[in-house]
């Protein structure tokens, strides 16, 4: 008799699921990541436009517009900044609870395949015990049998 698992659909919809909350973690993951390097590229530039006006207000000076230029830049730059960070900590916030639904959903399938493992082997167990009184008993019968 073949081995048969009652909760093999059971068990098949929970990789299922937790297939499913892997790959939105990774989804998710690869928008955290993704948040950071544009916050990261941002933060370059930022830095690259200080410096590019403080070189220039040292070595030729700026007039008005051009300082009144670089002031409107700095604060909307600055302004994106505060937009991607806000993004970037709503996306952990998400990745974390993510996290914690893959985790559960891997925890019940992991249960299930423990019982499917456990199962398998007791019925393994069970076989090789019938194998063994079958070799047993052919034993008996053929020593039992004495030709004439």
């Amino acid at each position: 008799m073949a081995f048969h698992f009652s909760l093999s659909g059971v068990l098949r919809l929970r990789e299922s699921l937790e297939n499913a909350e892997l790959q939105q973690l990774r989804a998710i993951t690869a928008a955290v990541a993704f948040s950071r390097a544009e916050l990261d590229s941002l933060d370059k530039d930022i830095e690259t436009a200080r410096r590019w006006t403080l070189d220039a207000t040292a070595t030729r000076g700026l007039t008005g517009a051009e300082l009144h230029f670089e002031v409107l830049r700095d604060g909307v730059l600055r302004a994106v900044r505060s937009s991607l960070a806000e993004k970037l900590t709503g996306l952990e916030r998400k990745r974390e609870a993510q996290q914690q639904r893959y985790l559960h959903a891997r925890q019940q399938r992991e249960i299930l395949s423990n019982l499917y493992q456990r199962q398998l082997a007791a019925y393994r167990l069970q076989q090789s015990r019938r194998e063994q009184q079958r070799t047993d008993e052919l034993f008996l019968i053929r020593s039992n049998f004495t030709p004439p």
